[in-house]
């Protein structure tokens, strides 16, 4: 067979509403089946793979008018939507082919679909429901029956002449050909679930005939109507439980989905020819029937393994190679007898070989019946693409079948190594029809790929936000405008167009979040801002995405990867110069050049135009040299250099790069760096040791500096093109040979300044930093430039691709006054939405005649019991009936459900008092303050013993177990246990509003697996013993729960331990989970305070340790991700196996150094800051709820805690942030060495006036307070005396309205020059001076006024006296803030 290149995909699936969505959920095994929506006429238990909210589209942009809505069938619309994308993936513009050749064969089932059920009612139900009436009810008149049956008709919404169309099943397909011209075959097949993989099929034999050149295939399904669920239901087919699980011993039958999904397809000597992208090559496909089956619904092995060979022998591969195939994507329909015939045909074909990947995407999404086969393709062909093997989660217990195949699934994904990269995909129908294919990875283009930019950027400029807001309203497809204010949105949405309308009404400057760049006063205009270019050094992770660019570029791009100094530094160098000379050819002008470390040789050699031939030789002298400096090590520590200078002294460890406020690198031997990183550890500072090694900027190099010197001198001194700044002298490099040979020399011994070095720049001018090269200097620049004006912005990130990432630096250019002049800025035809999208019915819910439906019978409703006998009857009737059609679609017979309720307290379990968030102080009375929670490893042993009592036999496992909130038990709580029989020895057990789980009984305890081998991966010694772990709090656990004695190695990858069971409960269990936390403080630079949310299966081997007994803990960690952890453990007791913990997930919460302090020491560490001037300030170190409130259970009081509840949720981040701020000002006054914040209480007075007070026993003296908090910023100032006044506000421009019924007259005299900034002076201190007099403004600003003022201060005329208030500015998160103060002498003589 002739190869077929992929060449563009798009989908729509449930939780995926794009392809890279699609790819991302499979590959973190994001599982999207979930409960019904409201709409699809279906129970609300229900669980299946539905689009819901997702089944959106434009109506106008796919050419139907919105009248033909009701009567087009969504799977149309979505069809058509998902083509559009598809085309444009695959960069199929008008024009680069004849239409005339292009094919659409779809997969489509012949199911009843929305809009034709909805026909079906208003045309016969409509009929049928006004007959029945006048059969039951013979004295209903004819023109009341005709009004009821318009009634139910008007309810299926209104339909316009010749809106039919939309339901003739074969448009699903015709309607993309006829809306893009293209002539070529188009039309659907409906093979049941094959239908899709039968379109590939003959999508393929369309191109192989040369009938088309392009053919679109793919499958449509989207079909959520209770008949359909009502005759799998029927068939035993679907699962009771909801949950699709393929290939595992507890499948139990299908999850019924819906999506779509189109690939583009062309020869691949065509691909080739035009440059195309491909991902992947169908090399071989073949479909087959079931002969002889014993049923219609029995599925055959042997006619799906002739499918199978018949497409491995149109490849010309043999599958029972022992390297034929790596990834199988499986029918995997998760039923008993499904199942298990595909793993038959898996065996017979394929037989033994190298182990192979066996996955099946229904277990995220559903059975999305005529397009499961293009879910599964689409998967495939992503996976060779990216090369890596997917995921199939809940494949913790294998099905027995798998035993005798060579494939297995994985439970995360992993690289896909090995010379070839060939998948195949199976898709079986019902009935017997069997289809198949085989793909692998793209060989690689004889020329580079043409590339074209996918991404569209919407630009405005107007001199005032209500004119951008007006061209918002109605964006244009090209630039608009010329005024100062500048928006830039790349591939704007319905969504991001709605988040810019607000940025835009705020005024105030947003770079980047949601892809919008906005500045009010764009930092470059006029040429009053720099731009500066930033090259990087060697850093830990090297994960450049620029193949397109330099396919773009016409540029060869070999890169030797970071494996050895000289390969890093060669990768490195070389992506950097791609990136410079492609932000140059889009017209991007740097006007200073800088550098990190090695970085600032890349910056030498493009100012000094330098080829790579002349800089890479000095980059391997570079390395030869440092390979001879001994047992050096380097280290980044999370604190800046005045931090960590101290713990240096009598060290032979120095500071080698001062990198940021809270960042900087040392450099020393081995040993001593890893004592600096335990003693760092102790204090709360994290610190990582760096995968190079070097001596480089220090003094260590001296002795090898020779040898670069002379290599160097090979180099000619060459005029600098373009200002070159140095991180040694913070200062330009010099123009004469010699001085620059001996920078040269400094530059290799001498620290990185480059901290100061943004500093300078930015004092000389410079306002964008523009990240040239991999790595996180960006971040860098961010955090020493907090509080000022600026742009930072990375030319390259894993996250994106090469031209994406450019063009959202050139968007980000342009919107602060830059002109870049290359073409992705061009305008063209962007694929935004005006927002007049229309969500589609996908279901079919019942049809209600509304609250009035019995005026149609021209009577008012009548109470039960009363009236007309014969309509109650049909009413009770009726209201059976409906209910016979919901059952239909549930087991025949529903499980019966036991609830029991506990009552939990700490009275009941006293041992929670060592499970407690919040450390108390030494003997506090009311351990409830410290917020005791159940642990998730306990609240399986309360869901285990709720579910004793309803079977029979021992408990051998748990599985799928969710967490969904803290259990705490201070107040006490009621909790109710609902148990449902799942099978005869499984229980679904719920705790209701807390957890989840299904519960496995047996007779006996199962055999014990064989123990884990050591691992692969070198290990270490961990930096603490486990009593160290405990005592430096870095796990929160008390006495009851430190069942940890033993940390016994450490490494990338996993952990081992020492246990010793405790008798809490579910504390052995808990130990063990937390080596999991401990893996996490060791591994993990931030974000390494976690709580459990799932554990996919745990597993028990015999009888529970007795107290006291001693176990051993290996844990494996499966998957790290910037929300979770994943890890697998085994705990071995007596050398056998006791349990094992699969897929143990762990939620990441927030937790910079601030917040670990804090959690380690609440005595001792602060959240807020003090200013000189002796008040204090707090700002957000939280990315969500969770994380705020776990900050505030350490901060609030009981009583504290209700009104923070109590409070609005926008309101209450700046609450708290005020509160923070006022107990961290009294805890610095008072002299205890410690003061825990939950010992002071705050409130306010009837006058509203903040006071605050000690609790237990902790007596503060007299004190005056005040609080004032703006936006994510809380200030708080506390004296001995009083009274005292403290306000904070944003700069910001106020209307003339505004700013008359703050000032008065005379006041707005005084404001000068800069007007937003002046109000916002005088109104802070206004405000500041009505708290010091404790009356506030009182409704009428102009009882205080400001009758002098500078910069620095301002004095406020009151009754009682001239005030003097302080005045600063604030600067945090890129915006500006004035802080106005009451002085500790206020009343002016």
């Amino acid at each position: 067979m002739e190869p077929v290149a992929v060449v563009g995909m798009a989908v729509l699936f449930p939780g995926a509403p794009d392809l890279d969505t699609y790819w991302r959920n499979i590959v973190t095994g994001t599982d999207s089946v979930t409960e019904a929506p409201p709409g699809y006429g279906l129970p609300a238990s229900r669980r299946g793979g539905f689009l819901g909210d997702l089944g959106t589209v434009d109506p106008a942009a796919l050419g139907v008018m919105p009248a033909a809505l009701p009567l087009t069938e969504p799977d149309q619309l979505i069809a058509l939507h998902v083509a559009n994308a598809a085309l444009a993936d695959a960069g199929l513009e008008p024009g680069t082919c004849d239409p005339g050749r292009i094919g659409v064969i779809l997969g489509r089932g012949g199911y009843l679909t929305p809009a034709l059920s909805r026909f079906d009612q208003r045309v016969r139900g409509a009929h049928q429901l006004a007959h029945t009436l006048t059969e039951l009810l013979p004295d209903l008149d004819p023109d009341t029956a005709a009004r009821i049956r318009d009634a139910f008709a008007d309810r299926l919404g209104p339909v316009s002449p010749g809106a039919e169309i939309g339901l003739v099943p074969n448009l699903a397909a015709a309607r993309i050909a006829h809306r893009h011209g293209f002539g070529g075959p188009a039309y659907t097949v409906d093979g049941a679930c094959a239908s899709s993989l039968l379109a590939v099929d003959q999508a393929v034999a369309e191109l192989a005939r040369d009938r088309c050149d392009v053919v679109l295939a793919g499958g449509v399904h989207h079909a959520h109507d209770a008949t359909l669920w009502s005759v799998f239901a029927g068939l035993g087919a679907v699962s009771p439980t909801g949950r699709s699980r393929p290939f595992t011993g507890a499948t139990d039958g299908l999850v019924i989905g819906e999506g779509s999904g189109i690939v583009v397809l062309k020869r691949l000597a065509d691909a080739r020819r035009d440059g195309d992208r491909v991902y992947a090559v169908v090399r071989g496909t073949g479909v087959s029937g079931d002969a002889g089956a014993a049923s219609l619904m029995n599925p055959v092995s042997a006619g799906q393994a002739a499918a199978l060979r018949q497409a491995w022998s149109a490849a010309g591969l043999d599958p029972t190679d022992p390297d034929a195939v790596g990834l199988i994507e499986a029918h995997g329909t998760a039923t008993a007898a499904g199942d298990a015939c595909e793993l038959a045909t898996l065996r017979d074909v394929f037989g033994p070989g190298n182990p192979a990947v066996l996955g099946s995407v229904k277990a995220l999404i559903g059975h999305t019946m005529p397009a499961a086969g293009i879910a599964g393709f689409v998967k495939a062909a992503l996976a060779v693409h990216h090369g890596v093997l997917p995921p199939m989660p809940a494949c913790d217990d294998p099905h027995p079948g798998l035993a005798a195949t060579r494939f297995r699934p994985i439970p995360v994904a992993r690289a896909w190594f090995g010379h070839t990269r060939r998948a195949a995909v199976n898709a079986f129908g019902f009935g017997g029809v069997n289809a198949h294919a085989v793909l692998e990875a793209a060989p690689a283009a004889g020329r580079p790929p043409r590339v074209r930019e996918p991404l569209p950027v919407l630009r405005l400029a107007a001199d005032t936000t209500d004119e951008l807001a007006a061209l918002l309203d109605r964006p244009p497809a090209v630039p608009s405008g010329t005024g100062r204010m500048r928006l830039a949105i790349v591939a704007p949405t319905a969504r991001t167009l709605a988040t810019a309308r607000r940025v835009v009404a705020a005024g105030q400057p947003w770079r980047g979040r949601q892809d919008i760049w906005f500045s009010p006063r764009p930092l470059l205009a006029g040429g009053q801002g720099r731009i500066a270019f930033l090259y990087p050094g060697l850093e830990g992770e090297f994960e450049p995405r620029v193949a397109d660019v330099a396919a773009r570029m016409g540029r060869d791009l070999p890169l030797p990867g970071a494996d050895g100094l000289h390969a890093h530094g060669v990768s490195v160098y070389r992506v950097s110069r791609l990136l410079d000379a492609a932000l140059r050819d889009q017209g991007v002008r740097p006007d200073v050049l800088a550098g990190h470390s090695l970085g600032e040789w890349t910056a030498m050699a493009v100012a000094a135009g330098y080829h790579d031939g002349e800089l890479e030789p000095v980059l391997e002298e570079f390395a030869d040299a440092v390979r001879q400096v001994p047992d050096v090590v380097f280290a980044a520590i999370g604190a800046g250099t005045g931090t960590v200078e101290p713990f240096l002294a009598g060290t032979g460890v120095t500071v080698s790069h001062d990198n940021a406020p809270h960042q900087c690198v040392v450099c020393g031997p081995s040993g001593e760096v890893g004592k600096l990183l335990l003693a760092l550890a102790g204090n709360g500072i994290t610190g990582q040791v760096l995968p190079f090694r070097s001596g480089f900027h220090t003094p260590r190099l001296r002795p090898y500096v020779h040898r670069l010197t002379a290599a160097a001198e090979l180099l000619d001194t060459r005029p600098w093109r373009t200002p070159l700044w140095s991180a040694t002298t913070l200062a330009p490099y010099p123009d004469e040979p010699g001085a620059i040979r001996e920078l040269f020399v400094r530059h290799l011994l001498e620290p990185v300044r480059f901290r100061a070095l943004v500093e300078r720049l930015h004092a000389d001018g410079v306002r964008a930093f523009v990240q040239v090269g991999p790595g996180g200097l960006a971040s860098l620049v961010h955090d020493v430039l907090r509080g000022h004006d600026h742009l930072a912005i990375a030319a390259t990130t894993p996250r994106q691709t090469g031209l994406g990432r450019l063009t959202r630096v050139l968007a980000a250019l342009w919107a602060e006054g830059a002109e870049p002049g290359g073409d992705l800025l061009a305008p063209r035809n962007p694929r935004s939405s005006s927002g007049a999208t229309v969500r589609l019915s996908l279901g079919n819910p019942v049809v209600s005649l509304g609250e009035d439906a019995a005026a149609l019978l021209g009577r008012t409703a009548v109470p039960a019991g009363s009236g007309d006998h014969r309509a109650a009857a049909v009413a009770a009737e009726t209201a059976r009936a409906a209910a016979d059609v919901v059952a239909a679609v549930r087991r025949r017979a529903a499980p019966a459900t036991t609830t029991t309720r506990r009552h939990l307290s700490l009275e009941r379990l006293p041992y929670l008092r060592d499970h407690t968030f919040v450390q108390l102080p030494p003997g506090w009375p009311e351990p409830g303050d410290g917020f005791p929670v159940v642990p998730a490893t306990d609240l399986i042993r309360h869901l285990c013993d709720a579910a004793r009592p309803t079977a029979s036999g021992v408990v051998t496992g748990v599985h799928d177990a969710g967490f969904d909130r803290w259990l705490a038990v201070a107040p006490p709580v009621t909790v109710t246990f609902a148990v449902d029989t799942d099978t005869s020895d499984r229980r679904r057990v719920t705790a209701q509003g807390y957890a989840r789980a299904t519960v496995a009984f047996s007779g006996a305890y199962p055999p014990a697996p064989p123990v884990w081998p050591q691992p692969a991966e070198p290990g270490r010694a961990p930096r603490l013993t486990a009593t160290e772990m405990y005592a430096g709090r870095w796990m929160f656990h008390g006495p009851a729960y430190q069942g940890v004695t033993g940390i016994d190695g450490i490494g990338a990858r996993h952990v081992h331990g020492t246990l010793t069971t405790p008798a809490a409960g579910g504390a052995l269990l808990d130990s063990a989970a937390q080596l999991v936390g401990y893996w996490m403080t060791e591994e993990l630079d931030g974000d390494n305070r976690a709580f459990p949310v799932a554990l996919t299966a745990l597993r028990l081997y015999g009888p529970d340790p007795a107290p006291g007994e001693t176990l051993t803990c290996h844990v494996r960690i499966v998957a790290v991700t910037g929300g979770t952890v994943t890890a697998d453990l085994q705990l071995v007791h007596d050398g056998t196996v006791w349990a094992e913990m699969h897929g143990w997930r762990l939620h990441r919460f927030t937790s910079d150094d601030a917040v670990r302090a804090v959690d380690r020491s609440p005595g001792t560490a602060r959240l807020a800051r003090r200013h000189e001037a002796g008040w204090h300030w707090a700002t957000t170190h939280w990315a969500d709820q969770a994380s705020r409130d776990l900050i505030a259970r350490t901060y609030l009081t009981p009583a504290e805690w209700a009104l923070y509840q109590r409070r609005p949720a926008r309101g209450r981040n700046a609450w708290l942030l005020g509160r923070i701020a006022l107990k961290d000002a009294v805890r610095t006054m008072l002299t205890d060495p410690e003061v825990f914040p939950i010992e002071l209480d705050t409130g306010n007075d009837e006058a509203g006036r903040p006071w605050i007070t000690g609790r237990h026993g902790r007596r503060l003296p007299p004190l005056a307070v005040s609080i004032a908090h703006h936006g994510s910023i809380g200030v708080a100032l506390a004296r001995p005396y009083g009274p005292v006044g403290i306000d904070v506000l944003e700069v910001a421009d106020r209307d003339d309205a505004t700013v008359a019924a703050a000032l008065t007259p005379a006041e707005r005299e005084l404001l000068g020059a800069d007007r937003a900034v002046g109000f916002t002076r005088f109104f802070a201190a206004k405000e500041a001076a009505g708290k010091a007099l404790g009356t506030g403004l009182g409704g009428n600003p102009h009882t205080l006024r400001v009758i002098a003022a500078s910069d620095t201060e301002a004095t406020v005329a009151t009754t009682a006296g001239d005030l003097r208030v302080r005045l600063t500015d604030l600067h945090h998160e890129g915006r500006r803030h004035v802080v106005a103060w009451t002085t500790d002498r206020e009343v002016l003589p």
